[in-house]
């Protein structure tokens, strides 16, 4: 759906105690995913079924028009999951896991409109970056000081708050970007925190993460227009070439210091990565085969039982990527493009907000935020994470309010001419 302006943003209007303390609630309750309740639902759901079903219920009172944006894009990945659902041997899970999918979306269209009619970014972007720091200082205390025992920090990776340390690092690495693009955008004190949400994505031990951050830094260097004045890029070429043939002059050499960094153990940094490779591999083999099969997709949800079926071994895709491919088909993998697109598409509009003084966040870190996200996709499944669709809703809405911002200064700059005219 097109996006349009709204007839007023938050970014202009005053503070309001009750907005901020909604916004605080979801994003306290964001990282708090080790309590499970039924279904491996968290209390950030309850939150979340709460707050749609009152501002939805105030928004009809009020007649306020909602937007959908994302929405071709979903419902490809729905369409994918009806030709998956047809094939699907559970289908119960199947329709549970779309169930999952219209919740979260849902979900997202009301924060992004919350967020965008009502909120300030910048104070989103404070709560979120204030949180996650907490998150991460607890765990880097905890692997570095024994304060909790390991309730953080775990026994060999770090987990935080979280299921897993895949997830728990993908949260931080977000909140990395956030935190670089606030502090971008002029609140310099942010810059503190980066060193220290860089040290709890190490203390995952998540080869994934790690590379996504890393991915992402270099996304953001590039979106700098500096970047590709022909001085700067004709350096950058130079020191490229150098390196190429340092990498030529040493290959063997650096070979074999590679094979033994990724062959070392997981608490190295880029430790057990050949291992990960060798786990990942026959999953996405099989999954290959599993489409050549059955192109429409075998069902959202169904695809670690056919895994187990087919090679012995329960696991997910490991991937957004081929997970969407294998569980939804082409549909389902075309939908996951046309988000990661729309999103691609939003950032374009920040970043022409932003030439005529648009900046609650530095929009070169938005696109490294955008880039490690994608990346990071590769190599795990994203899309049902509630801090991955938090990620989506703070792009959006800056968006939409960036898109508000330059009709508004469109129709100051023109006011003049009218009037000399008249």
């Amino acid at each position: 759906m097109t996006m349009a302006a709204h007839p007023s943003i938050a970014e202009a209007g005053p503070r309001t105690r009750g907005t901020f303390l909604v916004m605080a609630a979801m994003l306290v309750a964001l990282p708090l995913v080790a309590i499970q309740g039924p279904a491996h639902t968290t209390p950030m759901d309850a939150v979340n079924a709460l707050f749609v079903g009152l501002y939805w219920s105030w928004l009809l009172t009020r007649r306020e028009k909602m937007l959908f944006p994302l929405a071709l894009g979903f419902w490809l990945v729905q369409l994918g999951s009806c030709t998956g659902l047809y094939a699907a041997d559970e289908r119960t899970r199947a329709a549970l896991t779309v169930v999952e999918d219209v919740y979260l979306y849902v979900w997202y269209v009301t924060f992004s409109h919350f967020l965008t009619r009502r909120c300030r970014i910048n104070d989103v972007a404070t709560m979120f970056i204030a949180v996650a720091c907490g998150v991460a200082f607890l765990t880097v205390a905890d692997a570095h000081l024994g304060l909790f025992g390991g309730r953080f920090a775990g026994t060999k990776r770090a987990t935080g708050t979280f299921e897993n340390p895949n997830m728990f690092g993908d949260y931080l690495v977000g909140a990395f970007f956030i935190t670089w693009a606030a502090a971008a955008a002029g609140r310099r004190v942010f810059y503190l925190g980066l060193p220290l949400l860089g040290l709890g994505v190490l203390s995952t031990h998540s080869n994934g993460c790690l590379v996504s951050l890393i991915g992402g830094c270099g996304v953001t260097v590039i979106a700098y227009p500096a970047f590709w004045k022909p001085k700067q890029l004709g350096s950058t070429l130079v020191l490229a070439g150098i390196l190429l043939g340092i990498v030529g002059a040493f290959h063997d050499q650096l070979q074999q210091l590679a094979v033994e960094r990724f062959s070392g153990s997981r608490t190295e940094v880029g430790g057990a990565a050949l291992k990960g490779a060798s786990e990942r591999l026959p999953i996405w083999e099989n999954i290959l085969k599993l489409v050549a099969q059955k192109p429409g997709g075998i069902g959202p949800g169904n695809l670690a039982d056919v895994e187990a079926a087919t090679t012995g071994d329960k696991h997910s895709a490991h991937s957004e990527y081929l997970g969407m491919l294998a569980e939804r088909g082409f549909f389902g993998l075309a939908g996951w493009f046309t988000i990661l697109g729309g999103l691609f598409l939003m950032l374009g509009r920040i970043r022409a907000a932003a030439a005529l003084g648009f900046r609650p966040l530095g929009v070169e870190q938005l696109y490294g935020l955008f880039g490690a996200l994608a990346a990071h996709a590769l190599v795990i499944e994203l899309s049902h994470f509630r801090h991955t669709w938090i990620v989506f809703a703070v792009i959006t809405a800056t968006a939409m309010q960036a898109v508000a911002y330059t009709k508004d200064r469109s129709r100051s700059e023109l006011a003049p001419l009218f009037a000399e005219a008249a």
